[in-house]
């Protein structure tokens, strides 16, 4: 009975801990979106989340820790829900065009941060040579093997012609995240929808005139 009593004790508090911690690393991430990386600090964060100073030091040894931490969660987040968002639809281009959408739409959802994000070169490096860059490169990678793997779907339909799919998906991520670039700077007044329209024709289609594509 007290074993029993004791797993019981230990599953909630495993759960209290881990809803904490999410906690913590969400007003991490407001407070970046706010203050930009150099901004940041343990107060701010702190009282963001509604905490005392010390109980960030529960979870975590130090700021950097702490931000590392934050960025890693939302990226996950994001491909989490990106990733439920494609396997809804049915056919290949369906399941492209809600790459594309609801990629922008989650970017859109989260602008101040990821525009931190694509600020912050730290964070943003992916070289194999930098240990603290280790699970960003894994989760990038990740990330552009789920965009090979929903082209791929397309090829094997015979829907896509057959090519590199690990190249096209490179390219479609970076054209999404230049599209996005485009919309946090204000240079575009284009709705998701838009921007997802031209983005697909330009991936689909390519830029060359129809007439000149038989010669």
């Amino acid at each position: 009975m007290v074993s029993h009593m004791t797993k019981n004790s230990t599953a909630k508090e495993d759960l209290v801990r881990e809803f904490r911690m999410r906690e913590i690393l969400a007003a991490a991430r407001r407070v970046v979106a706010r203050y930009g990386f150099q901004g940041v600090t343990l107060d701010r964060v702190a009282e963001e989340a509604q905490v005392a100073k010390g109980t960030i030091y529960l979870y975590f040894p130090n700021k950097d820790e702490l931000l590392k931490a934050a960025v890693e969660q939302g990226i996950e987040d994001f491909t989490s829900q990106l990733r439920a968002e494609v396997a809804a639809a049915v056919t290949p281009i369906e399941k492209l065009r809600r790459l594309v959408e609801a990629g922008l739409e989650l970017s859109d959802s989260h602008r101040d941060f990821f525009k931190m994000l694509l600020l912050e070169r730290n964070f943003l490096a992916a070289s194999p040579d930098c240990p603290e860059a280790a699970h960003m490169l894994d989760l990038y990678l990740a990330h552009i093997n789920f965009i090979s793997e929903v082209i791929a779907q397309g090829v094997q339909a015979d829907v896509l012609r057959a090519h590199d799919v690990h190249v096209s998906a490179f390219a479609l991520n970076e054209a999404m995240r230049g599209c996005f670039q485009q919309r946090i700077l204000g240079l575009t007044k284009r709705s998701v929808a838009e921007d997802a329209d031209v983005l697909l024709d330009l991936f689909l289609h390519g830029i060359l005139n129809n007439h000149l594509k038989e010669q």
